[in-house]
């Protein structure tokens, strides 16, 4: 009998029954009272991260010619059990911060699933990012288990639930935190439990809105303003239930409540939660609702045979272990997760905001393109960091995403119209450069510059140009333009790569060396002699003179002899002694440059500017390790980025903290082993055994999700595992396989320069 029929009856009758349903509240009505002035985002460590594969079309594009089309333009996160940033309609537009569940009743308080839940997250299969979430209440009255994906062909994340309740009397609540266009506030929200567009959560600013929906009915609703008394978790922490039931919640940072129609008696129930996106909330309501109304089941089963597909395509590296194999997989699909859908090959850093959820942000715009105070976090695009992305898959066997990758670095490459670079004595055109990062569209964020990313597209060039998927001819113009500017502003930066500070960096100068060394060779085979020519003896000279200028022997680590991080930090016009007592100042304490050393000098033999087995390599080696190594008990070799850094933050405080280990550092590590196994000896056997404990290191530092960070803890209980700061970090897995396709190779992938000198 149906529950109309049933009530009729019982109506007609004149009699009560016992039933396990609790009345559905009033609808929603009214404004929220409060404002918000500021708001902050979630975890910068995520247990998962994904979105659906999409393929290229002929142009390589994303467009409706695509074999996967409609393309899918959402991108989902998660950390402590629970949904958090979801971006849309392009990879550096976060549009929630968070999404959990909350439960009361079973005679204890209010129970959140991000604060008290035992917790597991797993991939459903190898190399497919949509993820198995398990919370449980540890006291055992239930058990929620999540599997989460993207509609394949919708701007819809899907979370399948299957929810088991031990004890009666249990009440299930969704509390949703949206940061609709990339900002915590100037949100606007309305709670419906079924007046139009329908029945769910809904918030919106300007041209972004979204739409929570659920499988089954929403008992009751509410929406507010967070830590206010409109907001639904305070009320949930007082009453246990829903007391206020607000329809809207204007201008502010909003917060949505809805309790799931779900029996209070023990039992198991499955239904689905989809969140939609849309130009504006009905058109999010309808996508959500077409997710809904398709069986879950067929969308995750198709979503899974388009990641598997594109596995299959790579190359089956990492045999050498299950844990290297199921990384390397694990690393693929992240790094083609970092990629745009509306701007092909625009490659993210990162889906997060580092220690976002302690780092207050009180930015309110319409549009991410409207206002420098909105956040950028890590999503955005780093040319170098796009470099390492796109050459890892180059090394895994894609030959198409680094394609779209020097495509979208010749859109954004700077012309001379943009004006001109002027440090000191330097005035020179930015025609050829690029910026220190952008959004996905090419918009800038930083305009800094750094000469490292500056001189990286040409390595990515080069080795699409040497693995044949190009003609010299079609790179020709971006290297041309490049290596044009890098003459004439080199080798001083005003950024080195960790972007804190300016001089001659052992680091910057070896990918100089590089760039200008390949931009020679396309010039040769272009005809073109001149550039030829300049390009050489400018990596040349630049090649002889990094010891002169950064090479110290009178240090304070070790035995004193070592590569600085930088020396001439004062300017263009600064002496490079690396001898003499100049320094700089950094968060207010004045270092020697001579006394600060970072393992940036390992670039120098990866990339062929000086033999590995040189002897300022191997003495910087002795200090690298003496100021900055640490290994970790269980673990592995880990490195900080130099001596002094204070990058980093108290996850409970939001205080700053020195700097912790990175695995990126790691991996570089590794692919310096590699180099130096192969100058010994030409046993790949040997050279193999060099490289595996820091890639075995790599694995260990990796989450149990298989996300590796940009940092992880250097000592204390804590030790390997991630900070606050940025996870996934493409740069980390980027490293991590470019190190073993060395490793299974038992050669360098990244080409190195040939013919250089050194002591």
């Amino acid at each position: 009998m149906g529950i109309l029929g049933r009530t009729a009856l019982i109506a007609i009758l004149g009699i009560s029954l016992q039933t396990d349903a609790v009345a559905r509240a009033a609808a929603p009505s009214g404004a929220a009272p409060g404002s918000s002035s500021s708001g902050s985002w979630s975890h910068g460590s995520k247990d998962f991260f994904g979105a659906a594969y999409e393929s290229y079309d002929a142009d390589l594009k994303y467009s409706a010619r695509s074999d996967t089309a409609p393309i899918s333009r959402v991108w989902f996160t998660g950390a402590s059990g629970i949904l958090t940033e979801v971006y849309w309609p392009t990879n550096d537009t976060p549009q929630t911060r968070d999404s959990q569940l909350l439960v009361t009743g079973g005679d204890r308080g209010l129970f959140e699933e991000r604060r008290d839940a035992r917790r597991s997250v797993s991939w459903i299969e190898e190399g497919v990012p949509a993820f198995r979430v398990i919370t449980e209440d540890p006291g055992g009255r239930f058990r929620i288990e999540k599997t989460i994906f993207a509609d394949p062909e919708r701007d819809v994340v899907l979370q399948r639930l299957k929810i088991t309740r031990n004890v009666r009397g249990l009440r299930f609540f969704v509390l949703h935190n949206p940061g609709a266009g990339n900002t915590p506030l100037g949100d606007s929200a309305m709670a419906s439990t079924g007046d139009a567009p329908g029945a769910g959560l809904f918030a919106w600013q300007g041209p972004f809105a979204q739409a929570f929906v659920a499988s089954v009915p929403w008992r009751d609703a509410t929406a507010g303003f967070s830590g206010t008394a409109s907001d639904g978790y305070r009320d949930l922490q007082k009453h246990r239930t829903l007391t206020t039931h607000y329809r809207d919640a204007k201008d502010g940072d909003v917060v949505l409540t809805g309790e799931l129609d779900l029996p209070l008696a023990p039992g198991t129930d499955e239904l689905t939660l989809a969140l939609g996106f849309g130009r504006d909330i009905g058109e999010a309501y309808r996508a959500a609702q077409a997710s809904l109304r398709e069986d879950p089941g067929v969308l995750l089963d198709r979503y899974r045979a388009q990641w598997r597909a594109y596995q299959a395509s790579l190359r089956p590296l990492g045999s050498a272990s299950p844990e290297l194999a199921r990384l390397y997989r694990s690393s693929v699909a992240v790094m083609k997760s970092l990629e745009d859908r509306t701007h092909a090959g625009a490659f993210i850093a990162s889906p997060s905001v580092p220690w976002g959820d302690v780092k207050i942000d009180r930015a309110s715009a319409i549009s991410p393109r409207t206002s420098d105070r909105i956040t950028g976090g890590y999503h955005l695009v780093w040319p170098r960091d796009l470099v390492q992305i796109a050459l890892a898959l180059l090394a895994a066997g894609d030959t198409r995403s680094p394609l779209a990758a020097v495509r979208f670095m010749k859109s954004v490459q700077l012309s001379a119209s943009d004006g001109t670079w002027d440090f000191g004595s330097i005035h020179v055109s930015k025609e050829g450069s690029f910026y220190q990062n952008t959004w996905s569209d090419g918009e800038p964020y930083w305009k800094g510059l750094e000469l490292d990313q500056v001189a990286q597209p040409i390595d990515l060039c080069y080795h699409v140009y040497k693995e044949q998927l190009v003609a010299a001819d079609a790179c020709w113009e971006l290297v041309r333009r490049t290596a044009d500017f890098l003459v004439a502003f080199g080798p001083w930066t005003p950024l080195d790569r960790w972007e804190e500070v300016s001089g001659i960096s052992p680091s910057t100068v070896a990918f100089l060396c590089a760039a200008l060394a390949h931009a020679a060779e396309i010039a040769g085979t272009t005809g073109d002699r001149d550039r030829q020519a300049r390009y050489s003896e400018t990596a040349e000279r630049w090649a002889r003179q990094i010891d002169d200028w950064t090479f110290t022997t009178r240090g304070s680590i070790g035995k004193g002899r070592y590569y600085e991080r930088v020396d001439g930090a004062g300017g263009p016009d600064a002496p490079r002694d690396p001898n003499d007592d100049l320094g700089y100042v950094l968060r207010g304490r004045f270092w020697r440059e001579r006394d600060v050393v970072d393992c940036g000098f390992l670039r120098l033999a990866v990339l062929g500017v000086r033999p590995a087995l040189a002897a300022n390599i191997a003495d910087s080696v002795a200090a690298c390790d003496a100021a900055l190594r640490v290994d970790v008990p269980g673990f592995g070799p880990g490195f900080r980025r130099y001596v002094g850094d204070r990058y980093g933050f108290d996850p409970r405080t939001g205080e700053r903290t020195r700097g912790m280990l990175w695995p990126t550092l790691t991996g570089e590590r590794a692919q310096y082993e590699l180099a130096r196994a192969l100058e010994e000896s030409s046993s790949p056997a040997a050279a193999r055994k060099r490289m595996r404990p820091y890639l075995d290191a790599i694995t260990r530092f990796a989450t149990a999700s298989w996300m590796l960070s940009e940092q992880v803890f250097d000592r204390g209980p804590r030790a390997g595992q991630p900070t606050g700061s940025a996870a996934p970090l493409g740069w980390a897995h980027a490293e991590f396989v470019t190190a073993l396709r060395g490793h299974d190779d038992a050669r360098l992938f990244r080409r190195p320069i040939r013919g250089a000198g050194g002591r």
